[in-house]
């Protein structure tokens, strides 16, 4: 019997039937799953020829070296997992980028240089959607401010090696959905300039979640310690005062806020933060440092001050 012969309805049905069906598209959680997903992140091109040459040369100063490699998500990465393998066993977590070289050796440094792709080739990316070296100039002094900030903790058990490394990975979730996903990322950052909405907001709203658990999935993967990663998983959400990742996750959050209001790079949020000394995030900051309302104001002139010195420092080096 002849398809034309059953009706138009039927021969739907059958040619539906036999037709191919299109695979269906992974979700952020399949894609998370993925090996390419624990794949070395993209890099400053600059940034690691300047490190390359460093390490080649006898003379190197471990300060120097140190300096370049914090300055890069990447590099900072790749050294860090490499110091907390199994293979290297070190008696407790490692979270200081100088002792993780020193413990590898400079010349297991050139081979994760070596290995670290760079960034321009692996994230093909329209600049209007996000410009990554702005992305990097905007880690970087986030990652400089949360250091700063802690300087000031009546006390802190943490490093502050440590509370760099929390600012400077606070968004590396969003490099990871842009190499996992970069239809979806496009769309994301396109729909959230458009509607002027937060990035985080527009990601739960898109995937049900958003860059801080991305990222800290990814760094739990590359072995980088709970300290660290749970200040970037939570540094979108609310201030909850009863959890021990607070303290942590509401500097980076402030950083984050200091580092928008004088456009010290580009995160790819277009969503206005407002003024930062009127956030909530100040106001908790002022007070755990135990400061009295006339010295309120000296604080933010020196937090201000601070500021600016590491916008000039983070433009001085990723250049």
């Amino acid at each position: 019997m002849k398809h034309d012969s059953l009706g138009p309805l039927m021969s739907m049905i059958l040619l539906e039937k036999t037709a191919p069906m299109a695979p269906p598209r992974k979700t952020i959680f399949e894609c998370l799953e993925d090996p390419r997903a624990t794949a070395v992140l993209p890099s400053l091109k600059s940034i690691i020829s300047e490190l390359e040459t460093l390490a080649d040369r006898g003379s190197s100063h471990l300060v120097e070296i140190t300096r370049l490699v914090r300055m890069d998500q990447s590099v900072s990465l790749q050294v860090l997992r490499i110091a907390n393998s199994a293979y290297y066993g070190p008696p407790a977590p490692i979270a200081d980028i100088q002792s993780a070289i020193l413990y590898i050796g400079l010349s297991t440094l050139r081979g994760a240089v070596a290995s670290t792709r760079c960034m321009e080739k692996t994230c093909d990316l329209p600049q209007d959607i996000l410009d990554w070296k702005e992305f990097w100039v905007h880690a970087a002094g986030v990652g400089y401010i949360t250091m700063d900030l802690a300087a000031r903790l009546p006390e802190s058990i943490v490093t502050p090696e440590s509370f760099y490394l929390m600012g400077l990975f606070h968004d590396v979730g969003k490099v990871v959905l842009a190499c996992l996903m970069p239809d979806e990322f496009i769309d994301i950052y396109a729909r959230a300039a458009a509607e002027e909405k937060p990035l985080a907001a527009m990601e739960i709203e898109c995937l049900g979640v958003e860059h801080g658990h991305i990222g800290a999935w990814y760094m739990e993967k590359q072995g980088i310690p709970l300290v660290v990663r749970e200040a970037v998983r939570f540094h979108h959400s609310d201030m909850l005062e009863d959890q021990p990742h607070f303290v942590h996750a509401a500097l980076v959050r402030l950083a984050d806020r200091l580092a928008h209001d004088i456009h010290l790079g580009n995160s790819g949020n277009q969503a206005l933060m407002g003024d930062p000394y009127a956030s909530v995030e100040w106001a908790w900051y002022r007070d755990y440092c135990g400061m009295a309302k006339g010295r309120a104001d000296k604080l933010q002139t020196a937090v201000a001050k601070q500021v600016a010195r590491t916008a000039g420092l983070v433009r001085e080096v990723i250049t």
